[in-house]
């Protein structure tokens, strides 16, 4: 099974073929990947007044973009999972700054500082979604 793919031509199961392969081999190289990987010596929680740099809404570009290449009028499934707010980028909810808060319901209805970032946002996922 090569994650839900229907049989195609020689040109379009190579072309597809450089992005998504087989699940038991996906599986095997992405646990092999994970096993194999150092701890960063550059991590950004070691600066204590910083968020993580997180380019979610770049990261869901991306493989947006690697659907529409591989399924296209099709339809396919993109799960994200994600350990934090997105902080860079287009799509960013939040700044870097620790000292900056995420926004909170009563901002984002009193339109303070802290809710600058939602309405790029949601253009940004919105126009995400249309594609």
């Amino acid at each position: 099974r090569n994650l839900g793919l229907c049989s195609r031509s020689a040109t379009q199961a190579s072309a597809i073929g450089r992005f998504l392969v087989p699940v038991a081999e996906c599986e095997f190289a992405l646990s092999s990947l994970l096993d194999d990987l150092p701890q960063d010596p550059w991590s950004v929680f070691s600066v204590p007044l910083c968020r993580p740099h997180r380019c979610t809404g770049v990261a869901l570009s991306i493989a947006i973009g690697l659907l529409e290449a591989a399924c296209r009028h099709r339809s396919a499934r993109l799960m994200l999972l994600t350990g934090g707010p997105c902080s860079m980028g287009p799509g960013a909810v939040v700044g870097e700054e620790r000292a900056e808060t995420i926004r909170s319901y009563l901002d984002l209805q009193k339109g303070t500082p802290n809710a600058r970032y939602t309405a790029p946002a949601l253009a940004f996922y919105g126009s995400l979604a249309q594609r």
